[in-house]
């Protein structure tokens, strides 16, 4: 069943298997969503709700996955054809997602579906991050902050723009285009939630940094976990 978790449908269609990760991706999904929610909720039990929803979406997104992922070094083991190889999709924080979400499917599975095996070892292999993750407060609202920046400043929200979609409908990267004023980011993420989120970031950090570190210096906030 690893080996099914590490199989691109690229490399299957290429060798004619009958087999890729799509259908434990599939399971996954909902398996380390779980995880790391259990984890939110159990360690951060004055979060606000609405904090609560900005980390896990932070932590469930594909960039936050790939980090994990690269771990365990799962890049080194993934099967892919010959033309994505050539692409990068290897290291594509997309890919590394998926089969990271297809593992702990395949580890859920061999488990007899065991859910408190697969907690245990997911927390022993994650937990710090996750937890780092959350007090660092890497799991900004930057669409939130980026128009509480711009409405002070020119009295307007920002605006969001979907560029392109591609790749099949199971798995489409989409891009998006922030504008403030003068100023154009892009971002991309496999959701558009997500790539408006990496736009209004880069917007942020590349724009309004300086706003920014007053922000936070000023309402900086400290998730309490007891």
């Amino acid at each position: 069943m690893l080996l099914q978790a590490l199989t691109h449908i690229s490399y299957a269609k290429q060798k004619d298997l009958n087999y890729n990760y799509e259908r434990l991706e599939f399971l996954g999904d909902s398996v380390v969503n779980f995880l790391i929610v259990d984890i939110l909720t159990e360690k951060f039990t004055r979060m606000p709700l609405k904090k609560l929803a900005a980390a896990k979406a932070f932590l469930i997104s594909e960039n936050f996955l790939s980090k994990l992922a690269k771990k365990w070094n799962v890049q080194d083991f993934i099967y892919l054809s010959r033309s994505e190889e050539i692409k990068g999709r290897r290291n594509s924080p997309s890919v590394l997602a998926d089969v990271f979400e297809a593992i702990w499917a395949a580890i859920y599975v061999d488990s007899g579906r065991s859910i408190d095996f697969v907690k245990r070892l997911f927390r022993y292999h994650f937990e710090e991050e996750i937890i780092e993750a959350v007090r660092q407060g890497l799991y900004f609202d930057y669409k939130s902050i980026l128009q509480e920046i711009t409405q002070s400043m020119f009295k307007e929200k920002p605006s969001y723009e979907l560029v392109k979609a591609e790749g099949p409908p199971h798995d489409q990267t989409f891009t998006v285009e922030c504008k403030v004023k003068e100023f154009s980011t892009l971002g991309e993420g496999k959701t558009k939630k997500e790539a408006e989120q990496k736009a209004a970031q880069k917007m942020v950090e590349e724009h309004f940094k300086e706003k920014l570190q007053k922000k936070t210096k000023k309402g900086k906030d400290n998730p309490q976990n007891s």
